[in-house]
């Protein structure tokens, strides 16, 4: 057989890893990866530097509601987050949030309200130099609220 005929399934598998650190450095290694968060007390997980392959994608699952700070930053200064994240409430009314495309470089769910609760997911792809696109669906309680920050 060519090597086009491989099974799709072994092409297309997402590999899981499990968090449950307080502290994450994202590898080059974790590219194509579902980063599964369990660590309710709270993580900071940083992104590769903006010199990984373009292209290169990561996504984080909330799998523990957190009671903690989930944040997510940049490696490299100067990079910024663009795109958007839908954040869903069964509380109040569901809204959509994007990074302000000139200083957002970190997301920071420090509430119920900024999609900490289990079952929300969110993707991260390296565009280019100093650009992450950022989309995901999180699960918030209560008013959602933005979740992106500056450092």
């Amino acid at each position: 057989m060519g090597r086009f005929n491989s099974p799709p399934s072994a092409r297309l598998t997402r590999k899981a890893k499990e968090i449950t650190d307080a502290t994450y450095q994202i590898l080059a290694s974790d590219h194509g990866k579902t980063l599964m968060l369990n660590r309710a007390a709270g993580m900071t997980l940083t992104l590769p530097a903006d010199t990984t392959f373009v292209g290169f994608t990561v996504k984080m699952v909330v799998r523990d509601t957190f009671t903690g700070t989930w944040e997510v930053t940049c490696e490299t200064d100067g990079d910024l987050f663009f795109g958007g994240i839908f954040l869903s409430s069964v509380a109040a009314k569901s809204d959509r949030f994007g990074p302000n495309g000139s200083s957002n470089d970190t997301l920071k769910a420090d509430s119920d309200a900024k999609g900490r609760l289990s079952g929300g997911f969110v993707n991260f792809t390296l565009m280019g130099a100093n650009e992450w696109l950022v989309d995901g669906v999180l699960a918030a309680g209560g008013t959602p609220g933005t979740p992106f920050a500056d450092t």
